[in-house]
């Protein structure tokens, strides 16, 4: 269990209350942080991979986008996140991340379950980018917080308390380039509160982005999804937000 002594202390030094301090920590969320390899690879079988052609299903088109990732949810073991991810298959992550807001099909997200017939290769699309190398991902479970908090009545020092985050989570988490689940890392809007997506119980499916990822590099695209329609398998009812560092 990851100690979240740095958080405490960090809140204590800026005078915070400790009971309100234990109550945030309290709505920690775990999520599933897919890393890439250091000079040592891990012993642990690759959860993902960053790059390289997607494995798209035999009787489907592929996409005419860039592909940033995939996840293997059989490496994402249960408890790793509290979302209700399927047990298996694959999830495929592609996004024009150059031009983000431009149209509504500037990203798309592929279930491919298990046991589906699929092959490697690219899009006839001209205008994409070169295909970046394939890097294997290895996941580790982190807890997850908001980096930006709100003042509210259950948290009157909830801003505070995100800038807590903020400085201290590199102390307790890992940073990868696909997260699965927790909260999201804001810079500008949050994907959950900040835009208009109706009734239901809207969750982060997944962040994906970064240096060696997006164009630019400092960009994150978040996939938030109805936790009802991610149980039904709904990945269609997905939508996708562009964040970036400015």
């Amino acid at each position: 269990m990851t100690s979240m002594d740095p958080f405490r202390d960090e809140a204590r030094s800026r005078g915070l209350p400790e009971d309100e301090v234990e109550r945030w920590l309290d709505t920690a969320r775990r999520s599933a942080m897919l890393n890439l390899a250091g000079e040592t690879p891990p012993d642990d079988p690759p959860a993902g991979r960053l790059g390289g052609l997607p494995p798209m299903p035999d009787d489907e088109p592929v996409p005419d986008l860039p592909f940033l990732a995939s996840v293997d949810l059989a490496a994402v073991p249960p408890g790793a996140t509290d979302l209700p991810l399927p047990e298996d298959g694959t999830l495929l992550f592609f996004a024009d991340t150059e031009d983000p807001w431009s149209d509504d099909d500037w990203h798309r997200l592929v279930h491919v379950p298990v046991g589906t017939p699929v092959s490697e290769r690219a899009s006839s699309c001209e205008w994409l980018p070169e295909v970046r190398p394939a890097r294997d991902l290895h996941l580790t479970i982190t807890p997850s917080l908001p980096n930006r908090g709100s003042d509210t009545e259950e948290f009157p020092h909830g801003s505070e308390l995100g800038s807590v985050w903020w400085k201290t989570c590199g102390e307790m988490t890992t940073d990868g380039p696909v997260q699965l689940g927790g909260c999201p890392w804001v810079w500008n809007a949050d994907p959950l509160t900040d835009h208009d997506h109706g009734p239901g119980d809207w969750v982060l499916l997944a962040e994906v982005g970064g240096e060696g990822v997006t164009e630019g590099d400092l960009g994150v695209v978040h996939w938030v999804i109805r936790r009802d329609d991610l149980a039904d398998r709904q990945f269609d009812r997905a939508r996708a937000h562009f964040d970036m560092v400015g």
